[in-house]
């Protein structure tokens, strides 16, 4: 009798090892074989989940994405509006070893999805997700008068994802420079602005 096997758990344990294998050899030298190797499998049964490398790109950065929004919720307890928006933007830069990583993963993805209409769709999707999280929190600081700057919510959104995803680029490509505390830094000094 064959062995049952439970896919959604395999596509997860691959998720895994993936978003690891970019984030310590890059994009390029995480090859199928060696995700397979990684996972102990034979080569042409990664194909049978993932049938070629941008649905393992894919899933990595969705991986990643997950992480972090899991995290998030985990971190966030009861905290509201601007407390609520500063946990969200810790958690989204580079500022620890797994976010460090995390960041591994993205910043290559986004070359590959500037070639790629169904990548960069993915990218489009998650920076959805957060768009609506932003503002919910700013909502909230309006409400209970924490967020009184006069700049439109939806402008504010914007610039807090450019901050968000430049720390990305900045904390894994100049990480003397952008340092953790500095990141801390720039995340308190943009939701000071915000009281204002």
């Amino acid at each position: 009798m064959p062995k049952q096997v439970d896919h959604d758990r395999r596509r997860a344990e691959i998720a895994e090892a993936t978003w690891r294998l970019i984030a310590e050899r890059g994009i390029d030298g995480t090859t199928m074989r060696a995700i397979s190797a990684a996972l102990g499998m034979a080569h042409g049964a990664l194909k049978h989940y993932f049938p070629d490398k941008n649905s393992i790109i894919r899933t990595a950065f969705t991986h990643v994405f997950d992480s972090t929004n899991t995290r998030i919720r985990e971190r966030l307890g009861d905290a509201t509006g601007l407390a609520a928006l500063r946990i969200f933007c810790l958690e989204a830069v580079p500022v620890e070893e797994v976010t460090i990583l995390e960041a591994r993963v993205v910043l290559p993805f986004w070359q590959r999805a500037l070639a790629d209409a169904e990548l960069e769709s993915v990218f489009v999707d998650a920076m959805s997700v957060w768009r609506e999280q932003i503002l919910r929190f700013l909502r909230q600081g309006r409400a209970d008068g924490s967020v009184r700057t006069m700049t439109d919510d939806e402008v504010v959104t914007e610039q807090l994802l450019a901050l968000l995803n430049g720390a990305q680029v900045l904390g894994t490509l100049t990480p003397r420079a952008a340092t953790p505390k500095r990141q801390h830094q720039m995340i308190d000094a943009f939701l000071d602005g915000l009281r204002r």
